[in-house]
């Protein structure tokens, strides 16, 4: 018993040198990441890297898009749709496919796992893509990169069906367990609710679909002269967006089949403002005494209760107006990523719940027999039990945060040729000539700290 507890103690440092470590900071990389950003230096906030991770291949993908070199950017989007994929495939028509959590994260915590791309994440990912194809005039490539996030969409309605399912059989099963009852008990009333319970969260039917990635849908089959395609996205972004008069206006144009007139561009302006929010790990340290048997002996054990909050982008957070031509355009509000980042912690709270039971059930039994091993062992073995369980009880912080805060979109039809679009960020102006001459074409531009990156649309060669 003694060795086995040893064992266990001396795994908080042991864990430390794997590759996935739980006690890394991602924060402190993304500090220094957006710190690069802001100075203008893209290409130094991350270093280039060959490897599976589809956390890192999403973040440089990003940073790549930004930087305007779309041809590598989907090398590594690429890699990260990759295993995205494998996990589609799994829940594509079944809702028994596969988990990415382990038992290990369970008794450990989820950053020794690779990461599992949240909800959110895994539909924004072929939208992304579809971008860069757009950008670089391959329509049927983006055509391709909907129909993925379409099938995303089916496996995350059917993986989140497994997952309530999941839930209900846990709490019949903390009832019947007096221990696990308590702790289901002081577990929830610990928990702090305040991110994820807002009436705009509340608001969302899911975590996984937004208005901006169907009505991107719509315009792409509409830019291929597919109106029996094109409606069905922009309905589905008026659903997600009901108050939207754009949308609206979209879905008529499609009814009357309406089309530009010769010489004139039907142009998209999507307006990428800030990054997505940072996730933080809170940890509330409640003591607790456990008794040793008929002499009424008590040892102390502290539970761990840790659950995630959200760290907004405070510097880019609204929209800003556009003058093209000098005629100004008031971009409207379609995506918010920081109300889906809450509603998937929302949507994860049965798991968050499981994982707090399962450190407090070890962490319990740990004290148990390090308090009946006795003397200085004992105390010792306790003492690191309770330090190895604050370390490790801690919520995984990594997300894709190159993702934007909020998506807005204007649309204009304006002739062939030439033009200017500007935006004012703290008193600064940032233009860009751009040059149109195909019926439908798209401008980006992110607003990401101090800087504005605009990402426009290749021409096609005269």
């Amino acid at each position: 018993m003694k060795r086995s507890l040893v064992s266990v103690s001396l795994a908080t440092l042991i864990i430390t040198g794997c590759a996935n470590n739980p006690l890394k900071s991602y924060k402190q990389t993304t500090d220094s990441r957006f710190q690069q950003i802001s100075s203008g230096n893209l290409l130094a906030a991350m270093q280039a890297e060959s490897t599976n991770d589809v956390l890192f291949n999403m973040e440089y993908g990003t940073l790549l898009r930004i930087n305007q070199d779309y041809e590598s950017s989907n090398r590594y989007f690429t890699i990260a749709q990759s295993s995205i994929d494998a996990w589609v495939t799994s829940w594509s028509n079944t809702t028994a496919g596969q988990i990415g959590k382990t038992t290990m994260s369970m008794l450990i915590n989820d950053s020794v796992n690779d990461y599992d791309p949240k909800s959110y994440e895994k539909t924004f990912l072929p939208t992304m893509h579809a971008l860069n194809n757009a950008d670089l005039n391959n329509l049927n490539n983006a055509r391709i990169e909907i129909k993925k996030m379409y099938q995303t969409e089916i496996a995350l309605e059917n993986y989140n069906q497994y997952m309530y399912n999941q839930a209900q059989t846990e709490a019949a099963n903390y009832q019947k367990d007096k221990q696990q009852s308590n702790l289901y008990s002081q577990i929830t009333q610990k928990y702090d609710f305040k991110d994820i319970n807002s009436p705009e969260v509340l608001a969302l039917k899911n975590s996984y679909q937004n208005a901006f990635s169907h009505y991107l849908a719509g315009f792409i089959f509409e830019a291929l002269n597919e109106p029996s395609l094109a409606r069905p996205g922009y309905v589905k972004a008026g659903q997600l967006q009901p108050t939207s008069k754009l949308i609206q206006q979209s879905i008529d144009n499609i009814d009357k089949n309406k089309r530009p007139a010769k010489g004139y561009t039907d142009l998209l302006i999507v307006e990428e403002v800030g990054h997505a929010p940072l996730v933080k790990s809170n940890q509330i340290n409640i003591p607790f005494n456990i008794s040793m048997g008929a002499n009424n002996a008590s040892c102390p054990v502290v539970l761990n209760v840790f659950y995630p909050s959200l760290i907004p982008d405070k510097i880019n957070n609204s929209s800003y107006t556009i003058n093209f031509d000098n005629n100004y355009l008031n971009p409207e509000k379609f995506t918010d990523v920081d109300l889906m980042a809450a509603r998937a912690i929302k949507d994860d709270i049965p798991r968050i719940t499981a994982r707090n039971i399962a450190a407090a059930v070890r962490n319990i039994a740990t004290t148990q027999a390090s308090c009946s091993a006795g003397g200085n062992l004992g105390s010792l073995l306790n003492l690191t039990a309770n330090i190895g369980g604050i370390l490790l009880d801690n919520i995984d912080e990594r997300n894709w945060n190159l993702l934007p805060s909020k998506i807005n979109v204007s649309r204009t039809t304006v002739a062939y040729g030439k033009h200017t679009i500007s935006v004012n960020v703290n008193g600064t102006n940032y233009t860009k000539t751009i040059e149109l001459n195909q019926p439908y074409q798209i401008i980006t531009f992110r607003i990401l700290k101090n800087q504005v990156f605009f990402d426009t649309q290749k021409p096609l060669a005269k």
